[in-house]
């Protein structure tokens, strides 16, 4: 697959939570939705990829970065997805 970068990871975040979102339809279990939420918010907080116009403060960028990934898993937890 090659460097997991920010465009890379984004699509992959956009198909997991496509995927989640069926997955909760065919099952008629909204959990599934609320963990992929949970997942994709961990990915960037483990890893906090950012637009590379942003590498002149990396530091601000990571921090926003796993911010949007902390709002991510608090969207996941709060969030009820119902079927």
């Amino acid at each position: 697959m090659g460097k997991l970068t920010f465009k890379r990871q984004i699509i992959f975040g956009i198909v997991l939570i496509l995927a989640g979102n069926m997955l909760a339809f065919v099952s008629h279990n909204g959990i599934f939705s609320n963990i992929v939420w949970i997942i994709y918010g961990l990915l960037f907080i483990i890893n906090p990829v950012f637009p590379e116009r942003y590498r002149y403060n990396e530091k601000k960028a990571k921090m926003g970065v796993r911010i949007a990934g902390t709002v991510c898993i608090i969207v996941g937890l709060i969030s009820r997805f119902i079927v």
